[in-house]
């Protein structure tokens, strides 16, 4: 089946802006194969906000990887509404863990850089790269460099960046991992700001439980290594998100499923490497 023909066949839900089927992804090791992911499918609908969680090492950024073009599967297929993925392009923006902005460059050139790119005159990219900048909060900072702005700071012109691009799904990869609680928290709450005036449809990879629920319309949460899905959860949370979100029964209630499946995920895996040990010590007494 098509991406067009699951379009013509959902016509009261929203089109898809990306589909992953049976994506699987192994890779040789020390002379082994290690299997990453395992069989995922999943659609992301335009406009939507999809947050996946999971333990360290069940592949969430390699599925992310894979969605941008960065990585190619194994085996399956990812396609936008343009058509498969094969390889990066402006059609799939992706936010990484760090800022990946030029030093030499000012925040506003690093910005006007990928419109410039994309063949728009100088003027025009300036003036867009201004309106991108003052999009998220960074408006008196555009002749700033990026050693001259803290962490959060960097992180919101590296996603002016991307912005600019217009790409019709946005990826973003931990990418408010290295920031301090407060920052953190600041920068969810802008990301919520941004995405409701652009309309952006974002795939949001985080081991933050909290962060995923806060941020999701819908939730996917992957097993432990290979990485599978282990579940799938639309909360029934209200647009926009606030902080008072949190201390509702609905937050409450999404946040535990979420956990005990990855704490199940987790003593599953626990148990399969003891077993796997006790095997091996057999092995050498035998």
């Amino acid at each position: 089946m098509t991406l067009a023909s699951d379009l013509a066949s959902a016509p009261n839900t929203p089109p898809i802006a990306l589909r992953v089927e049976g994506v699987s992804r192994t890779y040789s090791r020390k002379g082994r194969n290690v299997r990453a992911l395992n069989n995922i499918s999943l659609s992301v609908l335009t406009g939507e906000f999809m947050t996946i969680v999971g333990p360290s090492g069940c592949g969430k950024s390699t599925l992310l990887q894979i969605m941008g073009g960065f990585d190619r599967p194994s085996t399956g297929t990812v396609a936008t509404a343009a058509g498969p993925v094969t390889g990066p392009s402006r059609d799939i923006g992706m936010v990484f863990q760090r800022p990946t902005l030029f030093p030499w460059w000012t925040v506003e050139k690093n910005v006007s850089w990928a419109l410039r790119c994309g063949g728009i005159k100088r003027r025009e990219a300036l003036r867009r790269s201004r309106e991108l900048l003052e999009l998220v909060g960074l408006r008196g900072f555009e002749t700033a460099f990026p050693n001259e702005l803290s962490g959060g700071m960097q992180q919101r012109a590296a996603l002016a960046r991307t912005l600019s691009l217009e790409p019709s799904v946005l990826l973003m990869d931990e990418p408010f991992s290295a920031l301090d609680a407060q920052t953190r928290e600041l920068m969810q709450e802008e990301l919520i700001r941004i995405r409701q005036v652009a309309g952006t449809t974002i795939v949001f990879v985080t081991h933050d439980i909290r962060e995923a629920v806060f941020l999701g319309d819908r939730i996917v949460a992957l097993s432990g290594s290979p990485g599978e899905i282990a579940l799938e959860l639309t909360p029934d949370l209200p647009r926009p998100r606030t902080r008072e979100v949190m201390r509702s029964q609905e937050f409450l209630d999404a946040y535990e499923a979420v956990w005990a499946c990855i704490r199940d995920q987790a003593r599953r895996a626990s148990a399969s490497t003891r077993a796997g040990m006790r095997q091996g010590d057999e092995g050498r007494t035998t």
